[in-house]
């Protein structure tokens, strides 16, 4: 191939116009040990075939309705409120668990702020702050509710703990809430767990 001025290859086009050039005497030879191109030709037209239209038409068959039934299909699916069944509790009023969360928040930092642990107390504090706690959720809990107050406390020290919970209950009527307070000698996790009864 010839190179133009700047460096660059030619393109096809200009080889195709070189090499018609090159049938003048007064050009140049071409340089040895390279093969000579010959008689270039560009094809600007596509080239189609009956077996390639074919199978262009079944992959494209019908692919605007494809493709608007795959969307029906997800807009269908949407559910916008769901509702409990049949067999669920439906109580006139809920529990707020956002209240009962700020219960427990305002009231373990003000109890135990500055206790420090001490194993022999620990159980009568536990009691002491279970019933606090379950006097006060009261007032906030709609009518035919009944609640659980569960307090674990101990010594805050290198290791880890965990407190789990496993409850049977109806996830449409039934609630709890949690809360985790510490300071520099000790941790306690209170949960109210509340249960609808019809």
């Amino acid at each position: 191939m010839t190179s133009k001025t700047g460096g660059k290859r030619a393109s096809v086009a200009s080889v195709r116009i070189n090499m018609e050039a090159s049938d003048k005497p007064a050009q140049k030879a071409p340089i040895r040990n390279k093969p000579s191109l010959g008689n270039v030709s560009v094809s600007t037209h596509a080239s189609w075939s009956i077996s390639g239209l074919l199978a262009a038409q079944r992959m494209t068959k019908n692919f605007k309705e494809r493709r608007a039934h795959k969307v029906a299909l997800v807009k269908k699916i949407e559910i916008v409120e769901p509702q409990p069944p049949s067999f669920a509790s439906r109580p006139p009023e809920k529990v707020q668990v956002s209240a009962i969360r700020q219960i427990l928040e305002g009231y373990l930092p003000l109890r135990l702020g500055d206790t420090t642990y001490d194993p022999k107390q620990v159980p009568s504090l536990v009691k002491e702050i279970s019933d606090e706690i379950r006097s006060q959720v009261k007032k906030v809990l709609p009518a035919r509710y009944k609640m659980l107050c569960v307090a674990t406390m101990g010594e805050r020290g290198q290791e880890d703990i965990k407190v789990v919970s496993r409850c049977l209950w109806d996830p449409h009527a039934d609630n709890y809430a949690a809360h985790v307070y510490q300071n520099d000698s000790l941790f306690c996790v209170v949960s109210v767990y509340t249960v609808f009864c019809e």
